[in-house]
């Protein structure tokens, strides 16, 4: 299922959509809110979606409204399909997909990792009319339909994902069989990496018209300093000379 094409032209994509859970497939019976974060837009904003027998279907007919986000209280298989946020101008948001099962599910991120994020894949089991699911049974774990390990406590943990984990996932439950499949989406880190400047020389080398001004500046006090030392020593020997040719008389 996809976005309508009109949605596709739009290249001002002013929102994000986000999920509450932070996964994508759902036991039957949770409740899911999907909210648009809309910054600095004057666009208003909705949430839509399509699934196998309708499209472009906004949250009014199928969820409850509260301003940007829209709540499905109860999820049922009907509610499996893409999501999005819709502006009244045609804008569109980023897309969700979401399932709704029973039996044993692969609990993932509903959105796109970045590399260097951690992540943990939980395989749970519910029988559908339960109130609570459990994870706490050896799982065995596969990706693009290769086995991976098999974890005792039905947790898959990548401490820094890398584009090397992106690919779809699945899990094992010893005796209710396979979960329905996820994708794992990781996105490339684009932020560059810069090497600090080394450290300065503590003592750089002096300009050398600073050295030149430097040499001219001690030199002229030189000449000032010899100079008031000779005017000072002329002036005591007259001085002494004139007391001899005319002495003090009473």
């Amino acid at each position: 299922m996809k976005i309508p094409p009109v949605c596709l032209m739009i290249t001002a994509a002013a929102a994000t959509l986000s999920i509450h859970p932070s996964r994508s497939v759902f036991f039957y019976y949770e409740t899911v809110t999907l909210s648009c974060a809309v910054p600095g837009s004057f666009s208003s904003w909705t949430v839509k979606r399509n699934t196998s027998t309708n499209s472009s279907v906004s949250c009014e007919t199928w969820g409850q409204l509260n301003g940007s986000s829209c709540t499905i209280k109860g999820v049922y298989p009907s509610d499996s399909g893409v999501y999005w946020c819709e502006s009244d101008r045609g804008e569109c948001s980023n897309t969700i997909n979401i399932r709704v099962a029973t039996g044993v599910i692969l609990q993932g991120p509903a959105v796109p990792l970045t590399e260097g994020d951690s992540v943990t894949l939980n395989c749970s089991y519910k029988e559908k009319y339960a109130k609570e699911s459990t994870s706490n049974f050896s799982a065995a774990f596969y990706r693009n339909g290769a086995f991976i390990e098999k974890m005792p406590e039905g947790r898959l943990s990548f401490i820094h994902v890398s584009k090397e984990n992106e690919g779809s996932y699945k899990c094992f439950h010893p005796t209710n069989g396979l979960s329905p499949e996820i994708w794992l989406e990781v996105r490339e880190n684009n932020i560059p990496v810069t090497t600090p400047d080394p450290d300065p020389d503590p003592t750089p080398p002096i300009a050398l018209p600073k050295l030149l001004s430097t040499i001219l500046l001690f030199i002229l006090y030189t000449c000032i300093l010899i100079l008031a030392v000779y005017t000072y020593r002329k002036w005591t020997q007259a001085r002494a000379e004139a007391k001899r040719k005319w002495p003090d008389h009473l």
